[in-house]
């Protein structure tokens, strides 16, 4: 009579890429997803980078904890941009412009709310998040342990190694993956092992340099990885 139960899970933005993705790219991109119209030109826009179907101006900064002092140049790019639509909005009650950033300061939230109280003029502040979702990579650190020699009749004496990777993320680690032939000059990833749950590989190698690479995958998809160098050589160095 009822169906299985199911959930959605929607795609997140990472972090790092959005936020040191190409500034007018950027710019452009995160006005559209506010459904507002990307100021191509970027010249005599009064540092403004879009606005709303209405007119109403947009600013961007691809920036974390953006202080009081973008507030008050916004304020006055406003006016400069259309004076008769910043009054218009001003006498209706509706913001007279957007800020969209990764994250607003104590200053920065504190002015709005002054011009709102004491002016009458309403700065909508916008984050990212907001906007879309937004996720960060894992935090990935990997150790590795000599197991000593393996006994054998082998031409070349291997070494056994024990790594231990640990990951970090919001979501939880869902898995982590191991190259243990990694070709650091094509940065290309072929996983010796795809799942491991628990994140402790041990392997051997013969004397020479090797280059392993490990990924930590998160709940949401991301992706963090590391890349280790190790010198065996009668003993194990990790360069």
């Amino acid at each position: 009579l009822f169906s299985e139960p199911f959930s959605v899970q929607l795609y997140k933005y990472d972090y790092d890429t959005l936020r040191y993705k190409d500034a007018f790219e950027f710019e452009k991109w995160i006005v559209e997803q506010f459904e507002g119209i990307a100021n191509i030109k970027q010249r005599n826009d009064f540092g403004m980078d879009g606005k709303r179907r209405d007119g109403t101006p947009i600013q961007v900064k691809r920036s974390d904890n953006i202080g009081r002092n973008v507030i008050d140049n916004f304020q006055s790019a406003c006016k400069r941009y259309d004076s008769n639509l910043f009054e218009k909005n001003k006498k209706a009650g509706n913001p007279v412009g957007y800020i969209i950033a990764f994250s607003f300061g104590k200053g920065a939230v504190q002015e709005v709310a002054r011009l709102h109280n004491e002016e009458n003029i309403i700065i909508k502040l916008v984050t990212v998040e907001e906007i879309v979702p937004i996720a960060k990579k894992p935090k990935l650190t990997v150790t590795l342990k000599d197991l000593g020699t393996v006994p054998g009749k082998a031409k070349t004496q291997l070494r056994e190694i024990e790594f231990t990777a640990t990951a970090e993320s919001e979501s939880g680690i869902e898995f982590y993956s191991w190259d243990f032939d990694y070709n650091d000059e094509e940065k290309k990833f072929n996983a010796s092992i795809m799942l491991d749950k628990d994140g402790i590989q041990t392997h051997k190698f013969e004397p020479g340099q090797h280059t392993i690479a490990i990924k930590a995958i998160d709940n949401e998809g991301l992706e963090a990885i590391e890349v280790v160098r190790v010198k065996v050589n009668g003993e194990v160095e990790r360069e």
